[in-house]
């Protein structure tokens, strides 16, 4: 039987899925604001329903996590700035059945997973949207999802934490880029970033090298390849402009019924400003410490333009195997993909776009767009 298309939209809370300890620590680290009290209270109600199931999984895994280590310890890891084409990349690249990814169902609901995929995956496949709000691309359950959303419910160590609480900063500068960060947290961060890649691939059920997409790792670049030696990164990088618009649209669409704090228009622009600044700088300055055969780049424009001539290049510079054998079932998928509608963008005001040419200048010349 079809599915039958739904113009349903997600508007609860992400938080619904993170451990009771968790959700604690981040009432006691931020302040909610008073309208968004009733949310907050709903969170709590959701979090203590669904501590069985937490329970249950922590039980499950708890010794055949233990000492082990990922099959393939040369992870893929697919980077960039929100809306810089990450998710047609990490989409892309997933349609090589080598590589295994984290799935939107187990990216949501990653703290009990294992313990309800069973009669939580089909009540999800039936209430999910068929399309992300932010750009119309196409989701379902399996569909590859960004690994953020299951570190933003194990841990208070993630910049995601910034989605809901966009007033304290430190949960980008600390876990994002690493600034301010002490070796204690550190080196917790990292055995939980380990684990639940173990816990992505345990899953999956199959051998396979791991696929992973999350704009979060860009300035993580260094740290990660300390973990992972033998990793790959592909970044994928647009026009600013572009970005900033798109950037927006996330937030206006997605990012904002996250909120647990009152944040202005105003707030919110220099966020985004902050963000790119800060992270694309950071990965500048890191990728320089990574062996040349270890990344590569690429144009989103490019990618979009000439798909299996950007992804084949790909494949020869990071070593991922012989192109010609996936190269089927890409032009399947592209073909399958059509005319895709991108959301139209709205003209920048002059105030931002000066901000944006002084803050991000360093980008336009670096990739060499047009300011």
């Amino acid at each position: 039987m079809q599915k039958k298309e739904s113009n349903y939209e997600l508007k609860d809370h992400q938080l619904f899925a993170a451990s009771s300890s968790l959700w604690k620590t981040l009432q006691n680290e931020n302040e909610i604001s008073s309208n968004k009290k009733k949310l907050s209270r709903k969170i709590s109600m959701i979090v203590s329903l669904l501590s069985v199931f937490r329970f249950l999984q922590r039980l499950k895994l708890k010794y055949r996590l233990k000492n082990s280590a990922l099959k393939d310890e040369a992870p893929i890891f697919v980077i960039g700035h929100w809306r810089s084409g990450t998710t047609h990349l990490h989409y892309l690249l997933s349609q090589d059945k080598r590589f295994i990814h984290l799935g939107a169902f187990q990216g949501f609901f990653f703290n009990m997973a294992f313990t309800t995929k069973w009669f939580f995956k089909p009540i999800l496949k039936r209430l999910m949207p068929t399309t992300r709000p932010q750009d119309n691309v196409k989701i379902d359950v399996d569909a590859p999802t960004e690994d953020e959303h299951a570190l933003v419910n194990i841990t208070r160590m993630s910049g995601m934490q910034a989605f809901f609480f966009p007033k304290n900063k430190s949960y980008f500068n600390k876990f994002n880029c690493f600034d301010g960060i002490s070796s204690v947290e550190l080196k917790e961060w990292k055995a939980i970033y380990s684990n639940m890649l173990k816990q992505i691939e345990l899953f999956n059920q199959q051998d396979g090298k791991l696929l992973l997409k999350n704009p979060h790792n860009t300035a993580r670049i260094k740290v990660l390849s300390e973990i992972y030696p033998k990793a790959k990164f592909v970044y994928i990088h647009r026009n600013p402009y572009d970005v900033y618009n798109s950037t927006l649209t996330l937030y206006d669409k997605a990012v904002r019924s996250q909120f647990l704090q009152d944040f202005s228009d105003k707030e919110l622009t220099e966020l985004i400003i902050y963000n790119y600044e800060k992270m694309i700088s950071g990965y500048i300055k890191h990728r320089e410490t990574l062996p040349k055969d270890m990344l590569v780049e690429i144009a989103y424009k490019d990618l979009v333009l000439n798909p299996l001539g950007e992804l084949e290049r790909v494949y020869n510079k990071l070593d991922l195997g012989e192109f010609k054998t996936v190269k089927p079932n890409l032009e399947n998928y592209i073909t399958s993909l059509g005319k895709y509608k991108v959301n139209p963008s709205k003209p920048i005001d002059s105030v931002i776009e000066q901000k944006i040419i002084e803050r991000w200048g360093f980008a336009f010349e670096e990739w060499g767009y047009a300011k």
